[in-house]
């Protein structure tokens, strides 16, 4: 039996077989012993058929691998896929006095071509089928194109680009499982020290605190894919889009917990969130940087916990800043991708780089 019947057989028990499950489930019920032993006869041949396709496809593959022989007009195929690999230039140096050249082959094949021709020669005689030049009519890109498959290689699936997360990797805390509104209290005042004489007496001063007040705020994205889909795509679709969704929701997440504004259902993130805001307009300086640090060093920040996020724009501006004008032996305000002036930076397209002149963009620094 031919693969293409084999093929065609199995896709009818299969199809009978779907049938079988289908009516089952339309009719919301298990199957009865009739379409239980069919079931059973069908997936058995459907195992058996799989066999001879795979025998059948190996028969072919053998087939279409195999070399060409030509017969015929009194050739028998064999002298010809030799003569091919006679050698001009083995048989020019054989000649050659002193040469060392082992050309026994060719000789084999001239006294063949003698034989066969009727005909004496000087020298050493060289077959047509050397000078041959194949011309091929039927061209993958033209008349033959149906006869080269596409090969999908769904294990080598390429993910699009996506913005760096970098919240949590400079050090965030995050918080799971929240339900409502949190209050996480913080201590906004101190007592004082005092200092008295011998018998002097100290006043009474109380600490102070307040909330950080968390409420809650939604995220998410909406896809949809057909039944067809779900079934026929490579690599699953269903897996495709729950990656998505997921990188999606964390860069918005991302996004928002450095740049959000507080408005229009979003979180407020760090920069609207009261931060001390200096200014790099002029083209950033090294004492610039180091006021930035000082900034929030001298707000009594945790300094194991800081660190830089910027624009990869922002950052190349940064690596391509001297310390000292005129002295790059001094250094560079950047000389690393992952840290600047002693602490960690991380960049991502997350923090846009407005198309002003010159360019502008948001440089956080904090713990």
């Amino acid at each position: 039996m031919k693969l293409h019947e084999l093929l065609e057989k199995r896709n009818a028990a299969v199809t009978e077989m779907r049938s079988i499950a289908d009516k089952a489930e339309a009719e919301k019920r298990d199957y009865t012993d009739a379409e239980e032993t069919r079931h059973a006869a069908l997936k058995a041949e459907v195992a058996d058929l799989d066999k001879k396709i795979e025998r059948a496809r190996d028969v072919e593959n053998a087939e279409r691998s195999a070399p060409a022989i030509i017969k015929g007009n009194g050739k028998d195929g064999a002298y010809e896929e030799r003569a091919r690999d006679f050698s001009i230039t083995k048989a020019i140096a054989a000649h050659m006095a002193d040469s060392g050249v082992d050309a026994g082959f060719e000789r084999e094949i001239s006294q063949k071509v003698a034989r066969r021709s009727g005909r004496s020669f000087q020298g050493i005689a060289v077959p047509d089928e050397v000078f041959l030049v194949e011309r091929r009519t039927l061209t993958v890109g033209s008349s033959a194109a149906d006869l080269v498959p596409n090969v999908h290689r769904a294990d080598l699936f390429i993910d699009r680009l996506r913005a760096s997360l970098i919240t949590g990797r400079l050090g965030a805390t995050v918080l799971d499982g929240l339900v409502g509104t949190v209050d996480i209290p913080k201590q906004t005042g101190s007592s004082t020290a005092q200092w008295v004489a011998e018998d002097g007496s100290l006043t009474e001063t109380d600490a102070s605190f307040s909330d950080v007040n968390l409420t809650p705020k939604t995220v998410g994205a909406m896809t949809s894919f057909s039944r067809r889909t779900l079934i026929n795509a490579a690599p699953s679709v269903e897996q495709l889009v729950r990656a998505d969704l997921a990188a999606v929701i964390a860069g918005a997440i991302d996004g928002k917990a450095m740049l959000g504004d507080g408005t229009s259902n979003t979180p407020t993130g760090i920069v609207a969130a009261g931060a001390t805001e200096l200014s790099f307009a002029s083209g950033p300086t090294w004492a610039q940087v180091l006021a930035f640090q000082a900034a929030i060093e001298g707000a009594n920040a945790d300094l194991d916990a800081l660190g830089w996020a910027m624009s990869p724009k922002g950052a190349s501006i940064f690596r391509g800043a001297l310390r000292v004008s005129g002295d790059a032996g001094a250094g560079f305000l950047m000389e690393g991708p992952a840290a600047m002036a002693g602490y960690a930076a991380a960049t991502t397209t997350a923090i846009p780089t407005a198309s002003a002149t010159p360019d502008t963009s948001t440089v956080i620094f904090g713990a």
